[in-house]
């Protein structure tokens, strides 16, 4: 584990969760102006853990994969126990809140929730497939395709070197892509659909690359240079996000924050700074460890409590019923880490595992 890296990815699940935050009326004038200038764009958090799932899959897998010590059925077994449980409950949990769709139309409703099962629904480009039930998840639909097609790319760069190279040009003709496609096809092709944001996953992964190259380099012997490049590195993804309102929407769903991303990433992966230092203190790690249930408990809490809200008027003030919502999550996302995720992570394993040993019986 990568403590810093840990951390890091509670705080862009809590920038999505700003980006989640719609249920202010336009009324709050003050909050609608702070949330267009600079909540809207939270969605850039997904971005992040996209990028970072490459490099950590890869520092993880790679040698494993490659050494023949993990098999692919292994891999897919370990990914599968990691996110599906916690999909799974989260799907079972939201769908009181879209019953009467069922009676509306059945058929269409059992479609959409045989993709979220079979987390395929970011696949079909019709809003209410991919953002069906628990909205969250159609990134898990396309972390699933990512690990997929995984083991297939470590091999693939493994016995062909140069195709690394062959993927960085690919990456660059994303921008060219962007700018020749039609404006009403961005968000759900740049952003949603797998078969385009797997770029994002593979320049994860071409940054473990360099990473494992330069893993002993002379700036890493000095805290303090260190920490200024982690306070760089994080100037600069602010520095990007301040420019955010002056680039086209098409290229921030996609590639406009990757070389910020990448460089926390890369420089934090080090862990030699006192930025990192702090980021590995065990409070920011736990953040970190719950910020998978986080992500996925949120946006139902938020569906959930406004609804009960709006109903019954328990809380009459904006900025209290977010923070009770947050505050909600934040219990709830532990409780879920505990209780569901680790549990079932460790069950799912030890069952495949016991079935491939009485195989081979």
């Amino acid at each position: 584990m990568i403590k810093p890296l840990t951390s890091l990815r509670f705080f862009f699940a809590l920038i999505v969760f700003l980006h989640h935050i719609q249920f202010v009326p336009e009324s709050n004038v003050l909050f609608i102006k702070l949330y267009n200038n600079i909540l809207y764009e939270g969605y850039l958090g997904v971005s992040f853990f996209f990028i970072l799932s490459g490099f950590i899959l890869a520092l993880n897998y790679k040698n494993k994969l490659l050494s023949n010590n993990i098999s692919f059925k292994e891999f897919w077994i370990a990914r599968i126990a990691r996110i599906y449980p916690m999909h799974l409950i989260t799907l079972i949990i939201v769908l009181p809140l879209y019953l009467c769709d069922f009676w509306a139309n059945s058929i269409l409703w059992i479609a959409k929730f045989l993709s979220n099962c079979f987390l395929v629904q970011s696949f079909i480009p019709a809003k209410f497939f991919y953002f069906s039930f628990n909205g969250p998840s159609w990134s898990i639909s396309d972390e699933m395709f990512f690990y997929l097609l995984f083991p297939f790319i470590i091999l693939w760069y493994f016995k062909y070197p140069k195709a690394r190279y062959i993927s960085l040009i690919l990456l660059l003709f994303i921008p060219i892509v962007i700018y020749f496609s039609p404006e009403h096809l961005k968000f759900r092709l740049f952003y949603i659909n797998p078969l385009f944001r797997i770029a994002d996953f593979i320049t994860g992964i071409l940054l473990y690359n360099i990473y494992e190259r330069y893993k002993k380099l002379k700036w890493l012997n000095s805290k303090l240079t260190a920490t200024l490049i982690e306070f760089a590195s994080i100037s600069l993804f602010f520095l990007f996000f301040a420019f955010h309102r002056f680039i086209p929407q098409g290229y921030r769903y996609s590639c406009y924050y990757w070389i910020p991303m990448l460089m926390i990433i890369l420089v934090f992966s080090y862990q030699s700074g006192y930025l990192s230092g702090i980021l590995s203190k065990r409070v920011f790690v736990l953040l970190g460890e719950i910020s998978f249930s986080f992500y996925l408990i949120h946006q139902l809490l938020i569906n959930y409590i406004v609804n009960f809200n709006t109903k019954f008027m328990l809380i009459n003030n904006e900025y209290i019923l977010i923070v009770v919502i947050l505050i909600l999550s934040l219990i709830l996302s532990y409780i879920s880490y505990v209780a569901i995720e680790l549990p079932s992570n460790k069950y799912i394993k030890a069952r495949f595992t016991k079935v491939m040993a009485t195989k081979k019986i």
